[in-house]
């Protein structure tokens, strides 16, 4: 009975609009008062889902992301990738694209990646004749590679809770990952022709002078993700210990080689990145003590015993994941998802025989997909306020963008090893 009260309390705050920290705060706050669970539980719950050495990465990498961004960071990623490519059918399309994908191995945060990448190339694209909705489905579609690919926060979170490797986990992201972005600029080639798209102006080839000049000035930004994943793969330093290299390293590169930033704008970058970290962190928390009160309430065992019951098969299990994470993505946050049900999930998953890096991989896309999906998708919400439409509007395009994730899914099901390969590989 209170278990039900809780869903029903969170899915009521989540309509009316409360931000989902809260929403879940307040559901979870509500069941304890109703509850004979003391309410020092609620303090010691959260201060234990927060007391984590892995999750100490979340605000180092938010922190290197900042400081990447405001050194200088984006604006260069964004011309590497337009004189590489921007050429092409679709260029500015496939530049937000390659652009989302190299900062998202820089932040892991796809708020970060949709802000940053969205606020340049989103009106720019609009400009350039591109339809508004197609842009800003594109745009909050690529945002989503940033959870996915290391150094992925989400994938952090995840590992950290199930105690599944997050090098490992980072590992078995990278080329599904890649096989997304290379399948988003497919689409974009599509979706962009002139029977489609006849208004767009297409932008000239930039030269080989041009695009020798891009590669220089944006060197030490791609040479970032290569320092944290060649690090981790050759067991050099943790998940951990690489947010804190990556934050020395951003640092120097946005001080003192781009020059994009003083000292006395460490203040404001540092009070940016708090607050994205305060806001991931009160996820957590509150979401850890929303997963040990649906534990009590033996909610996982309830629904465990009727998954088990319904199907033996281990590819019907991973379908009904497949739709269940799907819808519950259109009303909750990824973060709150990861932390209530991915414990359960992965039980079920490894009672099924599943490879938990595998399934660590597969879950971890099919969460980030509602943050795009409307009407909780924030991503979606900031790139068509960029674009000046509605998510209403975005539905058609969003099914595509969104269909091109799950085909990578779905090869990735029939050809585990694209996710197995490089962990098995280099870590054993």
């Amino acid at each position: 009975m209170e278990a039900a009260l809780m869903l029903l309390l969170l899915f009521v705050f989540l309509t009316i609009g409360v931000p989902i920290a809260f929403s879940i705060g307040l559901s979870v706050l509500a069941m304890v008062l109703v509850s004979d669970v003391p309410i020092l539980i609620f303090a010691q719950r959260a201060a234990n889902a927060a007391d984590s050495f892995s999750l100490l990465a979340i605000p180092l990498f938010v922190l290197a992301g900042e400081l990447m961004n405001h050194g200088g960071l984006t604006k260069r990623l964004i011309a590497f990738a337009q004189a590489l490519i921007g050429h092409l059918r679709g260029g500015l399309g496939q530049t937000g694209v390659l652009s989302s994908l190299i900062f998202a191995n820089v932040s892991g945060s796809a708020v970060a990646d949709t802000t940053a990448i969205g606020s340049v190339l989103v009106p720019a694209m609009v400009d350039k004749g591109y339809k508004p909705t197609f842009v800003a489905s594109l745009q909050a579609s690529a945002g989503c590679l940033a959870p996915i690919v290391p150094p992925s926060i989400l994938l952090i979170l995840y590992g950290s809770i199930v105690n599944v490797s997050i090098g490992a986990l980072f590992l078995g992201a990278v080329v599904p990952g890649y096989l997304i972005a290379l399948a988003l600029m497919v689409a974009v080639h599509i979706l962009t022709s002139p029977k489609r798209q006849p208004g767009i102006v297409r932008e000239r080839f930039a030269g080989r002078a041009a695009i020798k000049l891009a590669t220089i000035q944006a060197l030490p930004a791609l040479a970032m993700p290569l320092i944290i994943i060649g690090g981790i793969a050759g067991g050099i330093f943790t998940a951990t210990e690489a947010g804190s290299i990556a934050v020395v390293y951003a640092f120097l590169i946005g001080r003192f080689y781009y020059r994009g930033f003083k000292l006395r704008d460490l203040p404001a970058i540092i009070i940016s990145s708090a607050g994205v970290t305060v806001m991931v962190m009160a996820i957590i928390a509150f979401a850890a003590i929303f997963g040990w009160l649906m534990a009590w309430q033996n909610v996982p065992e309830i629904l465990g015993g009727w998954i088990k019951s319904f199907t033996a098969n281990p590819y019907t299990y991973l379908a009904i994941v497949v739709a269940f994470v799907l819808v519950l993505g259109t009303v909750m946050e990824v973060l709150a998802i990861a932390t209530i049900f991915g414990p359960l999930l992965h039980t079920l998953a490894v009672g099924y025989g599943f490879d938990p890096i595998f399934f660590g991989v597969i879950l971890a896309i099919l969460m980030q997909i509602g943050g795009a999906t409307p009407p909780v998708g924030i991503l979606l919400n900031i790139t068509c306020g960029l674009a000046g439409v509605t998510p209403g509007r975005c539905i058609g395009y969003m099914g595509i963008f969104i269909g091109v994730y799950l085909f990578v899914v779905l090869l990735t099901i029939a050809f585990p090893s694209l996710i197995t390969f490089l962990p098995h590989m280099m870590l054993g």
